[in-house]
């Protein structure tokens, strides 16, 4: 066990590249992609949830990117294995993109980024509806949806334990290192 763990990180300092089954990462672009589909549709037609949809995503991912292709795989095809936050760049980058692509197709015509504009400039709102659920004075401020700054706090706030939860669900240390 100790020898084994010496060899690699003997590996490591000299130059010799972990490696990593491209299944694994192909098939956590395409969970991305597909969770960001269906998070964007849902959003357009049942509302925003607050912390529901990113860290939903976040634990989402990286879980069923190692359950299709589990790190103990014999691999036919290697690659250099990235480091987390590059695995967690790609990985939300797909997220991010099919989201749009989602909300997109959800609405009569295809404008996710006209909506995006209109949200930032005022013009019209988009219901949180995890919020409205609390009841009492809090509800009543979210019935009527949030646009504009809050907005944008609430959904940095919410792809902040996005990527959280990639990076901790990511992990690229050796298992070894663990």
């Amino acid at each position: 066990m100790a020898v084994q763990k010496t060899e690699k990180i003997s590996a490591r300092l000299h130059g010799k590249t972990l490696r990593m089954p491209v299944c694994r990462l192909a098939a956590g672009m395409g969970l991305a992609v597909f969770a960001g589909a269906a998070a964007g549709w849902g959003r357009y037609w049942y509302g925003y949830f607050v912390l529901g949809q990113g860290t939903l995503a976040g634990l989402f991912v990286p879980w069923a990117a190692g359950i299709l292709c589990p790190s103990t795989l014999t691999p036919g095809k290697t690659m250099k294995k990235p480091d987390s936050m590059t695995q967690v760049l790609i990985f939300f980058a797909c997220f991010m993109i099919a989201q749009a692509i989602g909300f997109g197709l959800a609405q009569p015509w295809f404008e996710p980024l006209g909506w995006l504009g209109r949200v930032i400039q005022n013009d019209t709102k988009e219901s949180i509806w995890g919020i409205t659920l609390l009841g009492g004075a809090v509800a009543k401020n979210f019935q009527l949806g949030v646009n504009g700054v809050f907005w944008i706090f609430l959904n940095l706030f919410d792809l902040f334990f996005m990527v959280f939860f990639l990076l901790v669900g990511v992990n690229s240390q050796p298992e070894d290192n663990q």
